[in-house]
């Protein structure tokens, strides 16, 4: 992936001195540059109180990181490459493939004021075209003391290697129960119980649990028809004391309970710590997943109720006491199996790769509004939701959403990092070319 023929001050690409990654980051540690520093030579301060180098300015051209430093009167540029799993560095005045120089170990130690950096953000392989200036790709713009780079709009979803891509190795349906006897259907009361589908935006930070079902108490109005006001979450079995339930409501309010308990996200009290991430990542696939199979069997009961409602929470912490009357929109649910296909393009200079979902082979008009995980809508029939039948499926539906259900991916690295994610994906779902 190296880009051997970019030549920077007279000196190639492949002269730069390499410096390894934290194994699956673009993290160097100060630990690691020391460490390299120290075995090649003992010619200035390694490992002591760094000299007063001035990082002067910053520039990114040509998928290069340029510094401009100062060190006791002298000026020099230091050039960075970051590639997928080490670090390139050259300067105007020393370092090669064999030697660290004073500058570019002085500038690397500069940027680590924790005691590592991250260069991802400088991370852009085949991003550049060689002698061009600017990328199709992203946005370089400058800046007081150095620049932003962002992706251009239509590029939203571009993929680089060692980007995280859902698992594609094996497609479990979940059983989902089907029990319409109409004769069923929860019986009309002035006062009972409805179903809340309990929604909120897990790209927020601030959002801190999955889709999940909670029961209601509503006061209806004459003959019975809407809701006139909303009574009660029910958080607990005493809270629907002295409403007659049917037997579906008692199956279906035990489901619920069950999924308040796992809806909550766990987050890493410990982030820095590989294994603590781990750990905490495995619990909460577990936690969709046994969220997913409770969906599967809420659903059929769901359809027997006259009353269901959709709020968006803006977290766990509002769903509690007295719905805002407001807040809760009509919405129903279908039994119907949406069906994931997608769409491969060649772009030219790249692929993309497009996710599409179908309902009775109508296909749904998407956003990230309508996505709830397990569930979608179609972004203008926001009250109809279709509940996904496999962990697959809403893994990909998730991560697809997040980048407007397209990755764009760069030849220069595709069939080597992305080629065998579409293979998986069209093991299970129609791939067509386009």
């Amino acid at each position: 992936m190296k880009a051997k023929s970019i030549t920077i001050a007279g000196k190639p690409l492949s002269r730069f001195y390499q410096l390894p990654f934290e194994k699956g980051s673009r993290v160097l540690r100060l630990a690691v540059l020391e460490r390299i520093a120290i075995g090649l030579h003992n010619t200035f301060s390694v490992g002591k109180k760094p000299e007063p180098l001035v990082i002067q300015s910053l520039s990114f051209d040509q998928g290069l990181l340029i510094v401009n430093v100062k060190l006791e009167g002298e000026e020099a540029r230091v050039y960075i490459a970051v590639e997928y799993d080490n670090l390139l560095v050259s300067c105007s005045i020393d370092t090669d493939e064999t030697y660290l120089g004073r500058y570019a170990y002085l500038t690397l130690r500069a940027m680590m004021r924790n005691g590592y950096c991250d260069f991802q953000e400088y991370y852009w392989p085949a991003c550049f075209a060689l002698g061009n200036k600017r990328s199709r790709y992203v946005d370089v713009v400058k800046k007081p003391g150095g620049f932003t780079i962002t992706l251009k709009k239509k590029f939203s979803g571009l993929f680089r290697p060692g980007d995280d891509l859902p698992d594609v190795t094996e497609r479990t349906v979940v059983p989902r129960e089907r029990r319409l006897d109409k004769h069923a259907m929860a019986r009309l009361a002035p006062v009972s119980i409805g179903y809340c589908f309990a929604n909120t935006d897990l790209q927020n930070f601030h959002s801190n649990h999955y889709p999940f079902l909670i029961p209601y108490v509503f006061a209806a109005t004459a003959y019975l028809k809407t809701v006139k006001s909303f009574k009660r979450f029910v958080l607990n079995p005493n809270d629907v004391d002295g409403i007659s339930l049917s037997p579906q409501q008692e199956e279906l309010n035990s489901i619920c309970f069950a999924m308040k308990e796992i809806a909550a996200i766990r987050f890493n009290a410990n982030a820095h710590l590989p294994e603590k991430a781990a750990e905490t990542n495995k619990l909460n696939d577990a936690n969709q997943l046994a969220l997913l199979k409770l969906w599967n069997k809420a659903l059929p009961l769901l359809m027997l109720q006259r009353f269901t409602h959709y709020f968006y929470t803006y977290g766990l912490r509002n769903v509690t006491g007295k719905p805002v009357m407001r807040d809760m929109k009509t919405i129903e649910f279908s039994m119907e199996v949406p069906v994931l296909s997608f769409v491969l393009r060649d772009e030219g200079d790249y692929y993309e790769l497009e996710l599409k979902i179908k309902v009775k082979g109508k296909l749904l008009r998407l956003s990230s509004d309508s996505i709830a995980l397990f569930l979608v809508c179609d972004r203008v029939k926001t009250y109809l939701w279709y509940l996904l039948e496999a962990e697959m499926d809403y893994k990909l539906v998730w991560f697809f959403s997040k980048v407007n259900f397209k990755v764009q991916v760069p030849k220069g690295y595709y069939r080597e990092f992305f080629e065998g994610f579409v293979e998986g994906v069209g093991r299970w779902y129609e791939v067509r070319r386009g």
